[in-house]
This record gives structure tokens, C-alpha cells and sequence, in this order.
């Protein structure tokens, strides 16, 4: 029987690798590694003392002390009166601690020297689990499928000597059928050659693995299925519970496990010697599948997963730290011990709450005004008050077409003295003075015709519309009405008064303002700066966009994150208001996962933007190494926010010095004076639909804060405009964290209100769910669905149809 700890051949591939995925297993679980062995030491030692009475059971818990019994099942540790409290015990046995070391065996090291090159074998280990997702309980399902994978799969094609390598990447997501789907929808794409998922195959309402995995499947591997279900119930009458699932995708063998540790032994004691000549048929290569790829066959055919060389660290207590072992009749959601998982050291920051952060480090920047010509001022915000310097209209204007007359003069002839139109100054149109008080005298009676704008003549003081007059000889008009005095005239600052407040501070400006500041003369305003922005993309992955496909090396894509940050700056001041300077957007380009290079790029920006926006190198990988740089560099206020897509979201903010100097006429001595420069930086996750939410959700609100957009009513313009919808479609809800929905919104003038239908699947890698997207849906954190016809509020991304 080979040892666990001698035969351990796999890497553990990083998280920028494996599309995103986080193996768990991994360097700082060696030192258990030295101390499990030391355990094992300890193990020996009680055997020797229960030889004496032929006992062979190397199990750690075993206190049984009855003659001859020599059972080695990893789950017999008393054959007396106290066999319940004793296999109690021995759930403890199952490991809380995963001693999994990524260091190389000898035959690694003399590969790497020899320059062989080997084979990759990627394979996945899914949990599904409720309460493991959201750390109510510690997965031990998964890392024993890790370690048993790890263990005896390489063991299987011939040890040191196979030329393959087998990579463990392992994954914990909720009981969710859009969760699960797209994990393994990802994984098959990426070509992973196995695919093990633990959890989900009972009769609860939650267990829905099986539901999710047989849409994906190409093909049904019902033997698979079969043989697991043949040795389970050659143990227990309870496997019948269990609705195991195998099958195929493209490239891609996929079997569902069961939650319980005891059954995935079971499970995997049978189907594990036949997965390599499985894998080899299914991607055509027969090589793999040859006799001697497959040496360790006949003990693991005779044998059970040897879990007896897993070590448990806890005690009997550890039972009552949130582990629970499953029996093989319980559903998944009683799982699990567990494995040293690494953790963010950031906590999640409510969206609200990290908003308000934001907004308050935006205090910090030097944001002064600037003066603005009114023609290139459209959608900015005004600085300060606009006074109108003269009135207007600045003389007596006719409202309508008419006559202008003296309204003493009442109804009677008029001799018509001229003309008054729109631009003419009305001179020389003034009536004759009479010494004739008859007012009814026609001889002394005139008029001026007079057009619909034009100056009113000194000397009259109404207007008559032309409809109530009547011409009756040359130069001579019957007026057939009395008028009023002032009577369809504007008076002189009767629309603007000189000194009156036109506009103002904090009024965005739109085709109305800037038409009401050239009426008066104005030609520049007074706006706040906007905010100069670099816009960085990191990652050893991405080339420009603009490169061709047939140089492009495997492993590399295309940026699409730098264009889309660029054009959505402008769409967003197209849509709601500028809030960045067109002119002044820096497109840095890519930088690779070099510590130094990300580190100068960082601080030059800091000199030259108030905003720096970078994508990627935010998450847990061993280079993602954005947030530990700008932990060194600058602050980080959040590393971590609540909501789906977007949780590695970080902001933080960049602090330098710069030299600025004083030309005070009073101060002969110029001194340089030493003024602080802050700029907030927003490192957004590299997904590209992570990276244009959370934009919108954050980094909007301080532009449009910069830009000078609240000045007027106290930040209640930061965000983006809401309104509420109905719902077209009934959309799964995540219970882990809030998420925000793509969607595309529009009025139905037969339900009176907005309605909204989904872009279908939301995967934070599908581009294609933000095309035609014009709003984000705000969905609570809650278990189930929101059903068709619901209510829920809409966060405007774009224009409404």
C-alpha cells in the first residue's frame, strides 16, 4: 500500500491561470504538513501497543481492544457496547486541516532539470453548498476530493513515471442552478479534463445539481452513475437517496458526488480507476489509456479510498464548531469539516457605505474653477451666481403686429405717421404736440403701424392688433376699440431686471441657459474643473485590441477594458452631464503583473490625474497585485464591497507632494511652498462587465461630485437616476450578496409604467449581457425569486426607449 504523503506529484495552478478560480489547497498549509507527520508517528506508536492483541486498525481514534480483530474499515473503531460513541468520535477523524503541500517531489525536480516536458491535466472540484458559501460551515466534502485526486489519480498512470501532470483548482458556490451552470460552463471552456461536484444530489428543494448539470451534458455516462449507485448500496440501503449524475462536455467528463465524505470514498473507490482511460477516449488520445498508464488499478479496485492516512488536528469538540459529517442518507446541506481556506483580510463594505467613502475623499481634491467660453459649457455646472448686468428687454418692445397709438386718444381715425419694425430705432415717429384739448379730433389723432418686437416710438403708450383696426384711405386707420395704457407692451426689464440672479451656482447648463446667457451678453462662465483621469489595464494575459488573430499567442486576449472606461466617460457626459474633461483622459495601455512597472506607472499617474481607474490584479491570486501595492504606496479605504458583480472592488487614495512657487509680489524671497495633491483611485475587477458596473456604480458618483454635480441640492444628483419597473421575466436571486441585473428598459403605455427584460445570463465574463442594456436592476440579497410582474428599482445606465 503506498503512503499518501509519498506519491504527491500535482501543482496547484494560480488563480490568473485558471479563469479566475482559487485553488485553496495551497503554501500555507505546509507547516501541517511536518506536523501531520509527526501525528502519523504517533499512530504507529498505538499500534504497537495493540498488537499484542492482534488489533491492526491503524485509525488515530482507535481505543478498541477486543482480540483478533483485525478489521481495517476506515470507519470501524469499536466493536463493543460504546460502537456509537466511538463512531462519533471517528467523524472527527475526517479533516478540519487539508495538509496538502505544493512543494516538488524528487521526480518533479529531476523533470524540470531534464526539460521534459509534461502534460496538464486540470480538474475541478465544485462544492455546492448553502451553508459553506456563506461560512456558516467549513467544506470538508471538497478538499477530500482534492486529496484523495491528488493522492492516487497520478498514482493510477504510473506515478513519477507518467509524464502527466494532474492540477487541482477548487471552487465553493451556492446551491444555486445559474451558479452552478456557469462555474461549469467556464470550466468546460477552459478544458478542464474532470469535473467532480459534491453536494446538491438529495431530495431537498435546495439540491438541485442534478438539475443544473444535465442541461450542459453532450452525452449521458449512465454507467458511471450506475456503479456508484451499485457500491453505495452494497453498503448502505440510504444510496438509494442519492441522484448521481455523469455524462460529458465536449471535452469534459463530468460526475456529481454526493455531500458526504463516507459515500464520495465509496463513489470514488469505484469510478477514480477508470477516469484516466475515461479521459483518454474522450479527448482521442488512446496513449493515455495503455496498461501501463494504469498500474495502481488493481489496489484501488480492492481496496477503499485509504482515508485512514487524512489526519484529524481537533479534537471531539471541533463536532461543535459548525462541522457537520454527513451520513450517506442526509442532504448536502449538513456538510462539512474543513480545509484551510484563505480569506480576504478586507470586509465587505456595504454599497451605500462605500459610496459614502468615495464621496468624502473627493473633499481632498484640489477641485477650483475654471473659466468656460458658454458655446463648450453645454451639460457643465455652473460655479457661481449669473447676474444679469443690464435688463431686458432695454426698451419698449411691441408684443404683437398692430398700431402703436396714445390710449387717450380712444376710438376714432388715425393718420398713420410711419413705420416701426423689428431693428429700427422708431425715431422721427413721434407724434406733433397740440394745443387742442378735443381728443376726439382726428386731425389730431396718430399712429405708428408697428411689427411684433419692435421699439415702441416715444410718445405712445399702447398697442392696437391689427384684427381691430381698418385701413379707410391713404395714411388712414380707423382704431375701433379703446386700449389701456401699456397694453401689449413689454416695458423695459419687465422680462430681466438689471441686478437680477439668472442662473445659478450649481445649475447644470443646457441649450436654454447658454441661449439665455448670450441674450445678455454674457461669453464665459465660471465652472468646476473637471477631473483629469488615467485609465490603466493590468495582467500578463491582455494585448491591445487592435492586434490580429494570427498574432496573437494561446493564453492571450484581447483589452477590451481600456476602450470601453474610455467611451463610457464620454457616453455617461453625453447621457447625464460632463463629469470628466474630454481632453484629458489619459489612456495608459497595459501593464503586466510586475510589482515595479505597476508601481511607477501608479505614482506618475498620481502626479498628473485626479483619477486613476485601473482593471484586473484586485482579487486573491499570487498576482493580483494591485491592492497589496497600493496598501504600500497610498490608502486603501475598502477592499471589498457587497454586491454581485464587482466584490473585489478596492478604492483607495494616493497622497504626493508637489512643489508649487510663490510669486507673491510682497515676498522678495520666492519661497517654494510644498502643497499636498490627492487622487483617488479606483481599482476595478478585470471581468469586463465586473469592470463597467462597478464603474457605473462608483465611480460616476465622484465624477459627477468633482464635476460639480450636488453643489445645489446637498449630493442628492451624485448617483445615477432610479426608476421603478415591472418585471418581464422571473430572475434568480443570489443569497450571498445584492446584485445588479442588466437590463433593458422602456415605457409600456398599456401597463402606464416601466417594464424591464433581463439580457439573459449574467456571468461576470459575458460582454453580451450589457448589450442594449440601459439600466441595472437592483436586486436584494434573499433566497428564491422575484416572479414576473414584480416591482423593483432600475438604475439608469443609458437612455430609456
Amino acid at each position: 500500500m503506498f503512503s499518501f504523503w509519498e506519491n504527491i506529484n500535482t501543482k496547484e495552478r494560480s488563480n490568473n491561470q485558471l479563469g479566475g478560480q482559487k485553488n485553496t489547497n495551497t503554501d500555507n498549509n505546509n507547516n501541517n504538513y511536518n506536523n501531520n507527520n509527526n501525528k502519523g508517528e504517533s499512530v504507529n506508536n498505538s499500534e504497537n501497543n495493540n498488537t499484542k492483541k492482534g488489533n491492526n486498525n491503524i485509525n488515530n481514534n482507535n481505543n478498541n481492544n477486543n482480540n483478533n480483530n483485525n478489521n481495517n474499515n476506515n470507519n470501524n473503531n469499536n466493536n463493543n457496547n460504546n460502537n456509537n460513541n466511538n463512531n462519533n468520535k471517528m467523524s472527527n477523524t475526517l479533516t478540519t486541516e487539508r495538509n496538502i503541500t505544493n512543494s516538488p517531489t524528487a521526480a518533479q525536480l529531476n523533470e524540470k532539470e531534464s526539460g521534459k516536458k509534461e502534460e496538464e491535466w486540470i480538474v475541478g472540484v465544485l462544492t455546492v453548498s448553502d451553508r459553506v458559501s456563506q461560512g456558516i460551515a467549513i467544506d470538508q466534502s471538497g478538499p477530500e476530493i482534492v486529496a484523495i485526486i491528488k493522492n492516487q489519480l497520478k498514482q493510477m498512470m504510473g506515478g513519477d513515471n507518467c509524464s502527466i501532470n494532474v492540477i487541482t483548482v477548487y471552487k465553493v458556490i451556492s446551491d444555486e442552478i445559474e451558479h452552478i451552470q456557469q462555474m461549469i460552463t467556464q470550466w468546460t471552456h477552459l478544458k478542464y479534463k474532470l469535473i467532480l461536484t459534491t453536494g446538491g444530489t438529495g431530495f431537498t428543494p435546495r439540491d438541485v445539481t442534478p438539475e443544473a448539470i444535465k442541461p450542459l451534458l453532450n452525452r449521458r455516462t449512465k454507467g458511471i452513475e450506475i456503479a456508484m449507485l451499485k457500491t453505495s448500496l452494497d453498503i448502505t440501503p440510504h444510496a438509494m437517496l442519492s441522484r448521481p449524475i455523469a455524462g460529458i462536455r465536449d471535452q469534459t467528463l463530468i460526475i456529481t458526488l454526493p455531500g458526504s465524505v463516507k459515500a464520495i470514498r465509496e463513489n470514488l473507490s469505484v469510478v477514480l480507476p477508470a477516469i484516466p482511460h475515461a479521459i483518454g477516449l474522450i479527448n482521442s488520445k488512446p496513449k493515455s489509456s495503455l496498461p501501463e498508464s494504469h498500474r495502481s488499478k488493481d489496489y484501488i479496485k480492492n481496496s477503499p479510498i485509504d482515508s485512514n492516512l487524512i489526519v484529524n488536528e481537533n479534537n471531539e469538540n471541533s463536532q461543535n464548531n459548525n462541522q457537520h459529517q454527513h451520513q450517506h442518507q442526509h442532504h448536502h446541506h449538513h456538510s462539512c469539516g474543513g480545509s484551510g481556506k484563505r480569506g480576504s483580510s478586507y470586509n465587505m463594505t456595504p454599497v451605500d457605505e462605500a459610496i459614502k467613502i468615495i464621496l468624502e475623499q473627493c473633499d481632498n481634491i484640489n477641485n477650483e474653477l475654471e473659466k468656460v467660453e458658454i458655446t463648450k459649457s453645454l451639460g457643465r455646472i455652473l460655479g457661481e451666481d449669473i447676474l444679469s448686468v443690464e435688463a431686458f428687454p432695454n426698451f419698449r418692445a411691441s408684443i404683437k403686429d398692430g398700431y402703436a397709438i396714445r390710449s387717450k386718444d380712444g376710438i376714432g381715425k388715425y393718420r398713420l405717421l410711419g413705420d416701426s419694425v423689428a431693428g429700427n430705432s422708431g425715431e422721427n415717429l413721434i407724434p406733433p404736440t397740440t394745443n387742442n384739448s378735443n381728443s376726439n379730433d382726428d386731425a389730431e389723432k396718430y399712429c405708428v403701424r408697428i411689427t411684433t418686437g419692435a421699439k415702441i416710438p416715444d410718445g405712445y403708450d399702447s398697442v392696437v392688433m391689427i384684427e381691430e383696426t381698418e385701413m379707410i384711405g391713404e395714411n388712414m386707420v380707423s382704431i375701433e376699440v379703446s386700449c389701456k395704457p401699456g397694453q401689449d407692451i413689454r416695458e423695459i426689464g419687465s422680462d430681466i431686471a438689471s441686478g437680477t440672479i439668472v442662473l445659478n451656482k450649481g445649475d447644470k447648463i443646457g441649450c436654454a441657459e447658454i441661449g439665455l446667457l448670450a441674450t445678455l451678453g454674457i461669453q464665459w462662465v465660471h465652472c468646476p474643473k473637471l477631473p483629469s483621469i488615467s485609465i490603466i489595464s493590468t495582467g500578463d494575459e491582455l494585448t491591445d485590441y487592435q492586434t490580429k488573430s494570427d498574432s496573437m499567442k494561446s493564453g492571450i486576449i484581447r483589452d477590451s477594458n481600456s476602450p470601453t472606461l474610455a467611451t463610457i466617460l464620454q457616453e455617461i457626459s453625453n447621457h447625464f452631464g460632463e463629469c470628466c474633461s474630454r481632453d484629458n483622459i489619459n489612456l495608459v495601455g497595459i501593464i503586466p503583473d510586475k510589482l515595479e512597472n505597476l508601481r511607477d506607472t501608479l505614482l506618475d499617474c498620481s502626479k498628473k490625474s485626479d483619477i486613476i481607474i485601473t482593471s484586473g490584479g484586485v482579487s486573491m491570486g499570487h498576482l493580483d497585485l494591485v491592492k497589496p501595492l497600493l496598501e504600500k504606496i497610498g490608502t486603501v479605504h475598502f477592499g471589498r464591497v457587497n454586491m454581485k458583480p464587482g466584490k473585489p472592488l478596492t478604492f483607495s487614495t494616493i497622497t504626493t507632494d508637489h512643489n508649487n512657487n510663490n510669486n507673491n509680489s510682497n515676498n522678495n524671497n520666492n519661497n517654494e511652498e510644498k502643497k499636498k495633491k490627492t487622487t483617488l483611485v479606483f481599482s476595478l475587477p478585470g471581468n469586463p462587465v465586473s469592470t463597467v458596473v462597478t464603474f457605473y456604480l462608483f465611480v460616476v458618483p465622484a465624477l459627477r461630485k468633482l464635476g460639480g454635480f450636488g453643489i445645489k441640492n446637498q449630493g442628492s444628483q451624485l448617483n445615477l437616476p432610479c426608476v421603478e419597473v415591472k418585471l418581464l421575466d422571473r430572475i434568480q436571486l443570489d443569497h450571498e450578496r445584492p446584485e445588479y441585473h442588466r437590463c433593458t428598459i422602456e415605457w409600456d403605455f398599456q401597463e402606464h409604467c416601466f417594464v424591464s427584460k433581463s439580457t439573459g445570463s449574467q456571468a461576470s465574463c459575458r460582454l453580451l449581457s450589457l448589450k442594449q442594456a440601459n439600466a441595472l436592476l437592483v436586486l436584494p440579497q434573499k433566497h428564491g425569486h422575484l416572479e414576473k410582474g414584480s416591482m423593483v428599482k432600475a438604475i439608469l445606465i443609458g437612455p430609456i426607449n
